[in-house]
């Protein structure tokens, strides 16, 4: 036991824990009718990262929606050495974005119910330092679905929504100089990737927002559970705070102002 705990202290001690996947918060725009435009802008994090979102979806159709989302990600630590005392820094940063479209229905006496299912795409990078500055530069794809459902008060002041996104997630290795003398764990985790490049991913969210019917505050935790391949170095958590502007464009108060 005191040796697993030495060992423990020594690569804690030593090096940077990189991880090379970490889910973006879920879009879930709760529409009710036609014409109407959200924009979100939100900061958070996982366990290990400092992130933020910025999302944008739009109701062209009485039932059809399409969103576009952006998710920006990384974190920098100055690492010690347990022998020499010495610091070096270590880093992981990445970006993504992605676009989708699908179904929207409110139900219920005021319609303030609402179903909700997109399905879309979406693509990224990420690259890495680590110790002895070495380094590796990684591409991301991924593909969606992710049904929803949710409240969204008659007035609009007060949304509360869960979703449930099914992902299938590819990594790509398109540099990657490590080597296991210098980061040995970071050197496995890389290995494992370029054998299991997929994974099968499941990610559960939950949102709340309050405010005025054009803006509100809002909170959302997104958890990512790996289904197909558990030991993906990735973080699990996005927790993000932000605002969200919507807007609604109705014709017919533009008709009404033509024909006064």
């Amino acid at each position: 036991m005191k040796k697993l705990i030495l060992l423990f202290l020594i690569a804690a001690l030593s090096g940077c824990l990189h991880y090379y996947y970490a889910p973006n918060a879920a879009n879930i725009p709760l529409f009710k009718e036609k014409n109407t435009f959200n924009a979100n802008a939100g900061l958070g994090g996982g366990n290990n990262y400092n992130g933020g979102d910025i999302q944008l979806a739009y109701s062209p159709g009485k039932k059809f929606g399409i969103m576009v989302n952006s998710f920006f990600a990384g974190n920098t630590e100055q690492v010690g050495n347990l022998y020499s005392g010495a610091t070096h820094e270590e880093s992981g940063k990445g970006s993504y974005v992605e676009a989708g479209a699908g179904y929207y229905k409110a139900f219920g006496g005021k319609k303030v119910w609402v179903f909700e299912t997109y399905g879309g795409a979406g693509v990224g990078g990420e690259n890495h330092v680590y110790n002895y500055r070495e380094t590796s530069r990684l591409n991301i794809s991924k593909y969606f679905i992710q049904p929803s459902f949710g409240y969204s008060s008659h007035r609009g002041t007060l949304e509360v929504a869960v979703g449930s996104r099914f992902c299938k997630l590819n990594l790509k290795i398109n540099q990657s100089n490590i080597s296991e003398a210098n980061n040995q764990s970071s050197k496995t985790d890389l290995d494992y990737i370029s054998i299991h490049p997929s994974s099968f991913l499941w990610e559960p969210s939950i949102m709340l927002a309050g405010g005025w019917p054009n803006i509100k505050f809002y909170v959302e935790f997104t958890e990512s559970q790996n289904l197909s391949t558990s030991y993906l170095a990735q973080d699990n958590l996005n927790f993000d705070l932000g605002i969200k502007f919507s807007f609604k464009n109705n014709p017919n108060n533009k008709q009404n102002v033509k024909s006064k």
